[in-house]
């Protein structure tokens, strides 16, 4: 007769654990590990007490013996979130350490559980900061950290607010938190913190010996929460179902895994301010890629919405036309494109075709469309990303412009003249609700737009005058209110060249207002006067420290206007170098145009 097989786990040790959690009220923990105990040995009564045991005075805890469903499972979706996060910051801790095995198991238990997002309160208490509102920066810190606790930036900056605040007990706690979590060979940064270690120590008037008291009981709440991530790893672990899972996810990774391919993404200029967190999200729309020389990533016409970044080699950007081929550009490693389609659906503008040893990573639009809705504050980070790339391309691709005809003294002579032709705006009385309407027809709703309307000015504008002209230092947005205004260009030799003819609800201008560069073409009242609603770069900044749901909304606004001015520019670029007489699949003149509209 066989022996019975021990079970897999120590069952004295778990149910010992389990009391132990159930002793000290912990309860949610010690439910799982006897439920953990029950699926080795499903017919044990003293366990199925003790959970009928725990599973009470849980009830009792919370004052509510009748609870029901919805409210056991928003209680474990709670938690879940905040085991959630605490994983996703061991992960990046053990990555920072070299230690990439643990840090893929942190992350890959994290994305198994809904994801309570500390970077939100994070981004408010820097914004809060920065806006010298220290008691409100300190409590979305402090949010942020309990999520959170082992994120390094968050402690340092908790340390700054609460020496703001003259709260020095706070102010020190912090900043040794942040101390120790200290990667390992940035001296730079320790010897700032032990510079503010020691400056906090004087003000609190504290010994040395006292000092190492602090030191150690910070080290020992921080050591508690990774401890407690261990059991739940090492729990997680044990269970098949789960480990399975874990396994499955694996696979369908790429193989360099996703540690390697966000490490890989970080270095990409378009994502430089976002966080490591933000980061790993984006890489759940990842996917890398390899093209053989001269294959067609995507032809023009075609309606996808893919967004590709380049990793090696390069890609061709170019227009086909009944005369053959016109370059548009060349992208090399570190540039994106296609997003233009993934902001505005529409047509792809021009083909991309690979290079030789063409590397790509793409991203899936409709993956990334449930990422950004799942994380609003990354979707605000990645559009404001693609307004400034775009402003870049739009610049780039104005500039072409000037390139295909010979300038001429006397063109420049009468562009000097025109200079002269642009009196002062009138000022424009226009209550709040109008300008409300007017957002409102773009889609805005909410909190923006009482921010639009309480921060922006009206002015009008006689018919035929300047709003401004190329070359004009500006820091102002506009909105077309009534009448029209034209965007041009004047090309040497070639004349006033029209890029858009904007009405009611259309946004410009914004170009500078992102990079602080002299306007890039002339905006004039067309056809008759016209009234604008204006609004700068503090308007700008209220509207980004807004719900991150409504900031999305209004930077996806700001990128459709951009991506609908680059087609139009497509065609002028493309008509213009047929008209110049460029020969098809001859260099663009000028600097390259990266992406174009594609």
């Amino acid at each position: 007769m066989s022996k019975p097989q021990k079970p897999p786990v120590d069952m004295e040790l778990l149910t010992s654990l389990a009391k132990r959690f159930a002793d000290r009220d912990m309860y949610d923990e010690a439910d799982e590990l006897f439920q953990l105990a029950l699926r080795f040995a499903p017919n044990n009564m003293g366990i199925q007490l003790n959970l009928a045991e725990v599973r009470k005075h849980r009830r009792q805890s919370l004052g509510d013996t009748t609870r029901d469903a919805e409210q056991a499972l928003r209680e474990q979706l709670r938690r879940n979130a905040i085991d959630s996060a605490h994983f996703f910051g061991l992960a990046a801790l053990y990555e920072e350490r070299g230690k990439p095995d643990l840090a893929a198991e942190c992350l890959e238990i994290a994305s198994s559980k809904e994801m309570a997002n500390p970077y939100v309160h994070k981004l408010n208490g820097k914004l809060m900061f920065r806006n010298k509102r220290y008691d409100e920066a300190g409590r979305e810190l402090r949010r942020a950290q309990r999520y959170n606790p082992f994120d390094r930036e968050i402690a340092d900056l908790l340390g700054r607010v609460e020496y703001e605040r003259e709260h020095y007990r706070e102010a020190l706690e912090a900043t040794i938190d942040a101390f120790l979590l200290l990667q390992d060979g940035d001296r730079e940064k320790g010897k700032h913190l032990k510079k503010r270690i020691r400056a906090l120590k004087v003000i609190r008037k504290i010994s040395s010996a006292d000092l190492v008291l602090l030191f150690r009981e910070r080290r020992e709440k921080l050591q508690t929460a990774f401890d407690r991530l261990e059991l739940q790893r090492e729990r997680f672990l044990r269970d098949e179902d789960a480990t399975q899972q874990i396994r499955v996810q694996a696979q369908a990774k790429p193989q360099s895994g996703q540690l390697e391919l966000a490490r890989r993404m970080r270095k990409v200029d378009a994502w430089s301010h976002l966080d490591d967190e933000q980061i790993f999200h984006l890489t759940r729309a990842a996917h890398e890629e390899h093209f053989e020389q001269g294959t067609e990533i995507f032809a023009y016409g075609s309606s996808g919405a893919d967004i590709y970044i380049v990793e090696k080699g390069t890609v061709a950007i170019r227009r086909p036309t009944s005369y053959g081929n016109y370059p548009l550009g060349s992208l090399g490693p570190g540039d994106v494109f296609g997003e233009i389609n993934f902001i505005l659906p529409g047509e792809r503008s021009g083909d991309a075709v690979a290079g030789p040893n063409c590397e790509l990573v793409r991203l899936d639009p409709a993956q990334l469309e449930a990422v950004l809705d799942q994380h609003p504050e990354l979707g605000v980070q990645v559009f404001w990303g693609f307004w400034h790339g775009l402003a870049q391309k739009l610049r780039s691709a104005n500039e072409q412009l000037r390139t295909f005809f010979a300038e001429e003294s006397a063109v420049d002579n009468f562009q000097e003249q025109l200079h002269g032709q642009r009196p002062d705006a009138g000022a424009v009385e226009v209550g709040a609700d109008d300008k409300i309407e007017l957002f409102r027809e773009q889609g805005l709703s909410g909190t923006e737009l009482e921010t639009l309307a309480n921060f922006s000015n009206v002015k009008r504008y006689p018919g035929g005058t300047f709003l401004f002209r190329e070359g004009d230092k500006g820091h102002e947005m506009y909105v077309v209110l009534e009448g029209q205004v034209m965007i041009s260009k004047f090309i040497p030799g070639g004349g006033e060249e029209a890029l858009a003819i904007l009405n009611r609800g259309d946004f410009f201008g914004e170009m500078s207002l992102i990079d602080g560069e002299p306007r890039s073409a002339d905006a004039k009242a067309f056809q008759g006067p016209v009234t604008v609603v204006t609004f700068d770069d503090q308007t700008l900044n209220e509207i980004m420290a807004m719900d991150p749901r409504a900031a999305r909304s209004f930077m996806v606004l700001l990128c459709r206007l951009i991506c609908k001015r680059m087609r139009e520019i497509d065609e002028k670029v493309t008509s213009w170098r047929i008209m110049a007489g460029a020969h098809p699949d001859s260099t663009p003149p000028g600097s390259a145009l990266p992406d174009a509209a594609a």
